[in-house]
């Protein structure tokens, strides 16, 4: 080996073996040197991080948003600072420990001096980092627009009394159930999920809630809002305040801010700041960005437009969703294009309660103040701006302050309370015009809390009120829109469907004192007030008087009511004696109603009674009425519901009558002859369920009214009354002026009360013509309300009775009626098209609804089809009419003995029915399937050798895509009911009833021969009720896979075996 060779060996031994010894000694020498130069770097990144935190703080001040990058950068960093602070201190420590600090540790000073290079290394990085946030804009950012939905918000109530309150006293009760978890009342929530519903429906655009001051709306909205924020509804949610005058530059600015568009604050003209909010909302919709604008508290229509909002020339919102209140509901309906509104109403009692309890505490439930409680609560009639003003009023107060405030309250002296109620309803009740004001006081004086639209008419109309209007039905119409006006400013409220309407307790005691101040009325509440209170000097100014039912012995010899203009009684003691000289001064008296006693004579006071307009004497017994005949001024006289015999010869002499009322006198026998005739200026005469024995024209000496005394009231529009003999009709009877009637022939027959305002009753015997006559021919076409019953011998088709067709009709019931073979035929111009129900009873010859080729869009407007025991007829209708209704919503088919099928057709085309919601098929025997045709395989197994199995119901030939409830009894050919592309038709089902089925086997059957494949799991997500009785041959509900959603809910009836295979998932 030459000496090179060896030199170059050696130095590769250096190199790899003792350069890196020298090293690792390094480390163990160097130590003190890595400790200084670690608390050097340390010292540079804690200087660093004081100096972050410190803008980070400054950030939080100005509600900046702190770049997530920062936060992280401060974490990495006190924890960098703590691991170094820990490194050095070990050192330390070891280096005093170390044969008392006279000799180093070479193994732990190695170990140091390694971690402490590379803390040092990360430390530098991290200073280096830190430098470059050098300003406060590299630290954070302006708070993202609040507006964003994803963006982290805090919940803000400003300027709102929360009804809802989250934290309870301590006295509280801790169970309460009218209140959930998040402080929302159960009811309030119903309502925030249903508005939320309606917002996410893509055919609503605006959805509005209106309801009187003070009910919550505003605070509704808060909690709306959280909801739609916590639920990621919308992508950005902005809100404004509209309030009664509207500031078009704040609205802008709180959408503007909500939305992140600052740039709109250097814009001061409002025309170009609308311009930056419309291009900025459309660049959302654009983006498939969805945005929700709720503007709270509008008083009148606000202009989209000025705002900035993109609407269409009818004020409607386009590409964003609009959340509305109001106090008015016609201003979200008429001016705001409003899709959906909601009513706000007052608490529920036990709401009101816990809300009340919330704040006074524990004192509700001491025997001494929960009488007191309950007053205060009925005064406040659950309206929570009213509850909170007047619990804080109790809460440090003691029993003789509630007592006293209670007083105040009901003398309206109490003016912090007053102003509360003020504040509610002052400001709509201003806003009315003076006719409506009018008739909101008349719904007062009228002193109950339901008031018969009827009634108010009458009082209405006696009073002079509607004096403008040239009759009493004109009159009536614009009464009734006065009552929609006063419902959609929330000052009446609705009572259910039926068009009733009602007034709240706080709305009549308000109007009661502010219509007391120029026009005193008095509205008594009980015997006391009558017999204690009542002064002479109270009454002496009155110009009205109510006694709403007040359980009196006995009334006054006279009182002194010189201006009284309206003096109604309502009663239930039919001993209460009227004094004659009761109404003596009441000159002025024009409307005069008493319900309830027994008058054995007519005060003789009635005839000082010169100028009343308005005589309603309900539920009276009167001995003798002819007295009335004096009240030459009188407009409007009703007898409705009392014990009347007779209606005498003088009671013709009232010849400005324009409307008598006779209805429900059941003991009225006799009127006179002529009496009728001679109301010439007559308008409307009411005598359902009363007089009906009239004379016939050729009688002699007519002892009774005649029918053809109508004739000479020329006026006569209204119409109701019975003949109990058809042929008491005069042939040239003047029936066709009628504008309204419900006539009744022969039969005293209960009716439905339907929407319509022209109802005929026919019920006929074999030989009757009445259908025949002129007079009956003249209504027959514009009736839309008709009940046919006992046709015989008579045209075979429903359609061909009446000459001029029936335009208007809208339900037609036949019962009882063997000439009936048809309701349409062919060979008829006729056609149905107005019908909504038809109801066909005991048919026995009926064989088809429809008969020939008829225009498919004969019943395009049904709604309703029932029919019942026609053992005729094979099939409801044909396919080319069933597929022609559109508007049809249930179908009730029972005891039919020869119905094959519901649909008849010739081919395999689908029908469905986008409206029906009820379908009932009962006792139908020889029924083979709902959709039938001449060719049509039956519901049980076909003649085809493989066996293929027929659903009742098969989703390749119908479809109910709305349908709620299914009843099937007492079908007994059959044997498979559904298909599986039916199931998944019937997604809305909720009840599904099957009983008396004897050959049924199964409920949901394979889907073979119609050349589709065997579906997937099937579900019935809205079902609710199942019920499966007497089902014997029944062995399984379904023969494929078949998810029970909400099974846990749904009720089985049936008999023990086990129906649901184990392919049913749980």
């Amino acid at each position: 080996m030459s000496t090179d060779s060896a030199v170059s060996i050696a130095w590769d031994v250096l190199k790899w073996v003792v350069i890196p010894i020298k090293r690792q000694f390094g480390y163990v020498m160097s130590s003190k040197r890595y400790a200084r130069d670690l608390q050097k770097e340390v010292g540079k990144l804690a200087y660093e991080a004081e100096r972050i935190q410190n803008a980070v703080r400054e950030a939080g001040d100005n509600l900046r948003h702190v770049y997530s990058h920062v936060s992280g950068w401060q974490g990495t960093a006190e924890k960098s600072l703590k691991e170094s602070g820990d490194l050095v201190g070990d050192f330390e420590k070891a280096s005093k420990t170390c044969c008392y600090g006279t000799l180093p540790d070479p193994n732990f000073r190695y170990q140091f001096s390694r971690k402490a290079k590379d803390k040092i290394k990360v430390i530098q990085d991290l200073a280096r980092k830190g430098s470059e946030f050098k300003e406060l804009n590299d630290i954070s950012s302006r708070a993202p627009a609040p507006g964003i939905v994803t963006a982290p918000t805090r919940a803000r109530r400003e300027g709102k009394e929360v009804v809802q309150l989250t934290t309870a006293t301590a006295s509280a009760s801790s169970a309460s159930t009218s209140i959930r978890d998040d402080g929302v009342f159960k009811s309030r929530a119903q309502m925030i999920r249903d508005i939320m519903d309606a917002l996410a429906n893509d055919s609503n655009s605006v959805v509005g809630v209106y309801g009187m001051g003070g009910v919550g709306k505003s605070t509704l909205l808060v909690d709306a809002e959280r909801r739609i924020r916590e639920e990621k509804s919308f992508d950005l949610v902005a809100k404004a305040d509209v309030s009664e005058n509207p500031d078009i530059k704040r609205i802008q600015g709180e959408i503007a801010h909500a939305l992140g568009l600052s740039d709109i604050k250097d814009e001061d003209i409002v025309s170009v700041r609308a311009e930056l909010l419309r291009t900025r909302l459309e660049k959302e919709e654009r983006e498939k960005k969805k945005v929700l604008i709720i503007l709270d508290n509008l008083w009148k229509g606000l202009d989209l437009r000025s705002v900035g909002i993109p609407c269409g020339h009818d004020n409607k919102v386009i590409g964003c969703k609009l959340l509305l209140t109001s106090r008015n509901r016609d201003v979200l309906r008429r001016e705001m294009g409003c899709d959906r509104d909601f009513l706000l109403g007052e608490l529920q009692e036990e709401e009101a309660k816990e809300l009340f309890e919330k704040i006074v505490g524990n004192k509700v439930h001491v025997d001494e103040f929960k009488p007191l409680a309950d007053e205060a609560l009925h005064k406040c009639a659950g309206v929570p701006f009213l509850i909170l003003a007047i619990a804080k009023r109790f809460k440090d107060a003691g029993f003789s302050e509630w007592k006293d405030t209670l007083k105040r309250i009901e003398m309206s002296k109490d003016k912090g309370i007053n102003d509360v109620i003020n504040k509610m309803l002052q400001l709509s009740y201003d806003d009315l015009e003076e006719e409506v004001k009018l008739t909101l006081r008349l719904c007062v004086v009228y002193g109950v809390s339901e008031p018969s639209l009827e009634n108010l008419v009458r009082y209405g109309v006696g009073l002079g009120l509607y004096a403008e209007y040239g009759s009493i039905e004109e009159a009536r119409n614009r009464l009734s829109s006065i009552i929609r006006t006063l419902q959609a400013s929330s000052l009446l409220l609705e009572n259910g469907d039926g068009g009733g309407f009602k007034i709240h307790d706080l709305v009549r005691e308000f109007v009661a004192s502010v219509a007391s101040r120029d026009q005193p009325l008095l509205v008594l509440k009980d015997k006391d007030k009558f017999v204690i209170e009542l002064s002479k000097d109270k009454v002496k100014t009155c110009r009205a008087i109510c006694f709403p039912y007040i359980d009196m012995e006995e009334l006054p010899e006279d009182l002194d009511c010189p201006e009284l203009q309206m003096f109604l009684l309502f009663t239930n003691n039919k001993s209460l004696n009227v004094p004659d000289s009761l109404f003596k001064s009441m000159r002025k008296l024009m409307v005069l109603s008493l319900t309830g006693i027994h008058l054995i004579r007519s005060p003789s006071s009635f005839q000082s009674l010169v100028i009343l307009h308005t005589l309603c004497l309900h539920r009276c017994t009167l001995d003798d009425v002819a007295i009335l005949g004096e009240l030459k001024e009188l407009r409007i006289l009703s007898f409705m519901s009392s014990e009347i015999r007779r209606l005498p010869k003088e009671i013709g002499q009232l010849v400005e009558l324009r409307l008598l009322d006779l209805s429900y006198c059941f003991p009225l026998g006799i009127i006179e002859p002529g009496v009728l005739g001679s109301l010439i200026n007559l308008e409307e005469l009411y005598m359902e369920h009363s007089f009906h024995q009239w004379n016939a024209v050729e009688q002699t000496t007519p002892t009774n009214a005649c029918p053809i005394e109508l004739n000479r009231m020329e006026k006569l529009r209204t119409l109701h009354m019975r003949f109990g003999d058809p042929n008491v009709l005069p042939e040239d009877l003047n029936l066709e002026k009628l504008t309204k009637y419900e006539i009744r022939i022969a039969y005293w027959r209960w009716l439905p009360k339907y929407k319509g305002s022209r109802t005929l009753v026919l019920d006929l015997d074999e030989k009757s013509d009445v259908l025949r006559k002129g007079c009956i021919q003249s209504i027959l076409g514009k009736t839309d309300n008709l009940i046919l019953c006992g046709l015989a011998e008579i045209e075979q088709s429903i359609c061909t009775l009446s000459r001029k067709g029936f335009p208007k009709l809208k339900h037609l019931k036949v019962e009882d009626s063997p000439s009936t073979h048809f309701i349409l035929h062919s060979t008829s111009h006729t056609n149905f098209n107005t019908l909504e129900s038809l109801i066909l009873v005991n048919l026995i010859n009926l064989e088809k609804i429809c008969y020939g080729h008829i225009s498919s869009k004969s019943f395009s407007a049904l709604k309703v089809v029932r029919v019942v025991g026609c053992h005729k007829m094979e099939v409801l209708f044909p396919l080319s009419v069933a597929r022609e209704l559109p508007q049809l919503e249930e179908v009730k088919v029972v005891d039919c003995r020869t119905v094959q099928g519901i649909v008849e057709a010739d081919d395999f085309t689908k029908c469905e029915l986008p409206m029906l919601r009820v379908l009932k098929l009962r006792k139908l025997p020889n029924i083979k399937n709902f959709f039938t045709t001449e060719t049509a395989p039956s519901s049980s197994t076909s003649g085809d050798p493989t066996g293929t199995q027929i659903a009742f119901f098969n989703g390749q030939q119908v479809a109910f895509p709305r349908l709620g409830t299914l009843e099937i009894t007492g079908l007994d050919n059959l044997r498979y009911m559904l298909s599986p592309s039916m199931v998944k038709s019937l997604a809305q089902l909720r009840e599904l009833s099957i009983s008396n089925c004897v050959k049924m086997e199964t409920i949901v059957t394979e889907e073979e021969g119609w050349g589709i494949e065997a579906s997937e799991t099937l579900a019935f997500p809205k079902l609710t009720d199942l019920h499966l009785r007497r089902l014997e041959s029944l062995t399984c509900f379904s023969r494929q896979k078949c998810s029970r959603e909400a099974r846990s809910r749904d009720r089985a009836k049936s008999c023990s075996r086990a129906l649901f295979n184990r392919e049913v998932p749980d």
